[in-house]
């Protein structure tokens, strides 16, 4: 059993163009390089972090889902799409994680979701990926970053 982390740095386009409930944030999210989970193995992950570098909630935001993945989906979303599962996403498909709703904690949005117990199978080779999509329609603030952090544990 090894200790896992991925860490995802997201930086938003120089824009306020508002999100829809259901819009992906940032596009297609690559969840660390090759070899960073177990390859054919099994992997739990057991707690998520997210931050938003600004120092106030827009309005409307509300909680943030990560819908995960063991390839890069073929539906290739950008930022601002509406999100969905296509036919040709759904074998590559791993379900999704809720992060919750971000708080200001002073000069940053925060929200931490622990004892998730996410069950990940993980094929051998894989890289793993994921959209980050918003559950509530919200005006964003320009180049704003967003920062998720998971941790868990893989099993070869």
């Amino acid at each position: 059993m090894a200790n896992i982390g991925v860490a995802i740095n997201i930086t938003r386009p120089a824009d306020t163009t508002t999100y829809a409930a259901g819009d992906v944030v940032g596009g297609v999210l690559q969840l660390g390089p090759a070899g960073m989970l177990p390859a054919g193995g099994d992997a739990f992950l057991t707690t998520a972090r997210f931050e938003i570098d600004v120092s106030a909630v827009p309005s409307g935001m509300t909680s943030f889902r990560l819908h995960l993945y063991y390839l890069t989906p073929p539906s290739a979303l950008a930022d601002n799409s509406a999100w969905d599962l296509p036919s040709g996403d759904r074998d590559a498909y791993r379900g999704y994680i809720d992060l919750g709703s971000p708080v200001d904690v002073g000069s940053t949005l925060y929200v931490e979701t622990t004892q998730i117990n996410k069950h990940l199978n993980v094929p051998a080779n894989a890289i793993m990926f994921a959209y980050l999509v918003t559950n509530g329609s919200y005006q964003p603030t320009s180049a704003a970053v967003h920062r998720i952090r998971l941790h868990g544990v893989g099993v070869a």
